[in-house]
């Protein structure tokens, strides 16, 4: 690629440049946070425990945990939120069942960190290898 500049319009043609290549990064970080948050969900998915239906909480087999794990999307900018939107009542009142699964000395079967922990490797190449190609493109 050819660019003719003179000398005294330099600096402002390598600003713009940076600027329109910051712009792209910034846009392909936000599409490779959309990827690692796909890759947490998917690992959420798969870790998610089946219980034995006479330990679990009252609720459980009705509700749909597997299926439940949700991100928030692009609704904050270059930030990624992952949860469960399944609730169950839990000691008179309305309770995340990923949260008693995750914290509960009575009902406890701890996944979700683990999982997140493991899953940390996939989210940070998922993320990379979609800036890698937006950028280049």
């Amino acid at each position: 690629m050819d660019v003719k500049v003179k000398p005294s319009d330099l600096q402002s043609a390598v600003e713009e440049i940076l600027k329109d290549f910051g712009d792209k990064v910034y846009v392909a970080t936000d599409e490779g946070l959309a990827a690692a948050e796909k890759v947490l969900i998917n690992n959420l998915e798969a870790a998610t425990p089946v219980m034995d239906q006479a330990k679990a909480p009252k609720g459980y087999k009705d509700k749909k945990l597997r299926k439940g794990w949700v991100g928030t999307g692009k609704k904050y900018r270059l930030l990624r939120f992952v949860g469960n939107k399944v609730a169950i009542e839990y000691k008179g009142r309305e309770s995340p069942l990923s949260s008693i699964l995750e914290y509960s000395k009575e009902h406890g079967h701890p996944f979700i960190r683990d999982t997140f922990e493991s899953s940390i490797e996939e989210m940070a190449a998922a993320t990379v290898a979609t800036i890698k190609k937006e950028v280049q493109t």
